[in-house]
């Protein structure tokens, strides 16, 4: 029988367990791709998470600037008050940027932080933070980028300082008078401050220039008499402005050893951007020619400006440990040093200017300010043509203290109609955002701002009749007339060729400041109420000459309240400038 070959089998022991390495190999491999989108999948989630904190830690440092705008614009009453005996609304109890800066009054102590956060002000810390959430808080800081603390640079300019002449016309300030004639003269002289620099941690003093009297050789003397001089203080430093502060040389003699003439200033204090200028005495005998040279120093203190800006820090917390910083740079108005120099002022020409105070006798025109022991003129002018009509027609009590020519201090934004008409346009931009835009649009104003708070803004394109109150800002670009006995609080600017006519006065008060200055081409609108009148710009380069008149005038005042002006320009107040993420 025929043997069949078996084939042999090849021998694979050696290659026993390939298959589960292989089964290992690839789980390995699909256990490292499931890690990974384990990995990936909660890192996502972490990183959503993460980003999650991060704007609720960004929305919270927003809330802290939101607050400290709130405080700002003194929607917020301090706690503690700085004086329980006075209302919240009145001057010392209210918020301003001095004291939101200063550490024990931004605070509720000065120890409590190194830094002004407003906790004074109804922003309550714990363990260094306000609540939001049990997630969310905020911190907030103030700082002062100006450095107005530091120091004040000033000086008295020869331009309208000195001693007032009405023996030329027209009549003019001058450094130098010579009084009596022949051999009987003598002369008082203003001698200006060229600089000075006052640091405040060095002390708080300055010197505003001296007078000197002279009596030639020979000469007997002469006798003074009462007459008007002024001192034109012009800050260069932290801020550009400057304010005049008013006296009379009181009537006395002259001689080459004696004198009986003094000075005598109008107001003890003086503002300039919030900085009080405080004399060291009102009344100053002047130094006999034999004493000093004839010299009489001017002295006084004088304290920081108000910050027109504001740094706000604030750090947002969210959770999760995260943390943003945002810092908003604020501006306190748009209209820096808006307020006038007189409690009325008439901008303008001699040409077409009025003036009718009225011819009752309790009719009251005061510069003595109603919140402070600070007075401006009550009445200014910028000629001495117009002022000399206004003293031909005073009001039979006498304004106090008297009317004057205020050219030399006027703010920048009544220097020109081209600037007037600049500020006009900012005022229009806020009131069409309040939607208080009345007049050539066909719309009549409902009321004119609130009479209590001195708050509101009231735009009127074209002419307006306004009786009852009001307060706040009231704009005019055409004739403004008050029917009987109005009373309103704040700023009213009229800028129309037909001026301001008060008919009747009755028991009308207005407080605050009140300013005249027409120029051609002022209505914003064109009569179909919606065309811009002046794109161009405005048609002239003066101002027209101012109009005044009113009937009668009953028991009505009109007087500077610098708290009324203050509160109406809380309408143009705190704007935010610009926000950067830290």
């Amino acid at each position: 029988m025929e043997e069949i070959d078996t084939p042999k089998l090849k021998n694979r022991d050696g290659e026993k367990g390939a298959a589960m390495v292989m089964v290992l190999l690839i789980s390995f491999l699909l256990l490292i791709a499931s890690a990974g989108i384990l990995l990936e999948s909660s890192m996502n989630t972490a990183n959503v998470s993460d980003a999650t904190a991060d704007q609720q830690a960004y929305g919270a440092a927003e809330s802290g600037i939101q607050s400290a705008l709130n405080v700002l614009r003194g929607n917020v009453k301090a706690n503690p008050q700085f004086d329980t005996t006075k209302l919240s609304s009145s001057p010392v109890n209210r918020i301003d940027y001095i004291k939101a800066l200063k550490l024990d009054s931004s605070n509720l102590s000065a120890a409590e932080s190194s830094e002004p956060r407003l906790s004074r002000w109804g922003l309550k810390y714990t363990n260094d933070r306000v609540s939001i959430s049990e997630t969310e808080s905020y911190r907030i800081s103030l700082s002062d980028p100006d450095s107005t603390s530091v120091s004040t640079t000033y000086n008295t300019v020869s331009d309208g300082s000195g001693i007032y002449d009405t023996s030329v016309s027209p009549a003019v300030y001058k450094l130098a008078k010579t009084f009596g004639n022949g051999t009987s003269t003598a002369t008082i002289a203003y001698n200006p401050e060229t600089s000075s620099v006052v640091k405040f941690a060095d002390g708080n003093t300055g010197s505003f220039g001296n007078f000197q009297v002279s009596v030639p050789t020979g000469s007997a003397g002469a006798d003074i008499p009462e007459t008007r001089f002024q001192i034109v203080v012009n800050m260069t430093n932290p801020y550009k402005g400057t304010r005049s502060m008013y006296g009379i040389i009181k009537a006395g003699r002259i001689q080459s050893g004696s004198v009986t003439a003094s000075l005598e200033f109008y107001s003890p204090a003086f503002i300039l951007y919030g900085s009080t200028l405080t004399l060291a005495a009102r009344s100053i005998a002047l130094t006999p020619p034999n004493v000093n040279g004839g010299k009489t120093p001017i002295t006084g203190s004088m304290t920081p400006v108000e910050p027109q800006r504001i740094l706000i820090s604030s750090t947002g917390f969210g959770p999760r440990g995260a943390r943003k910083q945002l810092e908003a740079m604020v501006q306190k108005s748009n209209f820096n040093g808006l307020s006038a120099p007189a409690a009325l002022t008439m901008v303008g020409s001699s040409t077409g200017f009025v003036f009718d105070a009225g011819n009752s006798i309790n009719v009251l025109y005061s510069g003595d300010d109603y919140a402070s022991s600070v007075n401006i003129p009550s009445i200014g002018v910028t000629n001495a043509i117009n002022l000399k009509e206004v003293n031909d027609n005073l009001p039979k009590t006498a304004p106090n203290p008297p009317p004057t020519d205020v050219t030399y201090e006027m703010p920048d934004w009544l220097l020109s109609p081209a600037k007037l008409d600049a500020q006009i346009k900012e005022y229009f931009d806020v009131a069409v955002a309040n939607q208080r835009i009345f007049g050539s649009n066909g719309l009549t104003a409902p009321n004119f701002g609130d009479n209590f708070t001195a708050t509101g803004i009231t735009f009127i394109d074209g002419d307006a009749s306004f009786s009852g109150s009001g307060g706040g800002i009231l704009i005019c670009t055409g004739k403004l007339t008050l029917n009987g006995g109005v009373d309103f609080n704040g700023l009213i600017i009229v800028t129309g060729a037909g001026g301001f006519d008060r008919s009747g006065g009755g028991g009308g008060s207005l407080q605050g400041n009140t300013v005249i200055a027409p120029y051609a081409k002022s209505r914003m609108y064109k009569s179909d109420g919606k065309t811009p009148a002046d794109k161009d710009g405005i048609a002239a380069a003066s101002f027209l000459g101012p109009k005044y008149d009113i009937s009668g005038g009953g028991n009505s005042e009109l007087r500077y309240n610098s708290s009324s002006v203050d509160n109406g320009l809380t309408a143009v107040s705190n704007i935010v400038l610009g926000v950067a993420e830290k």
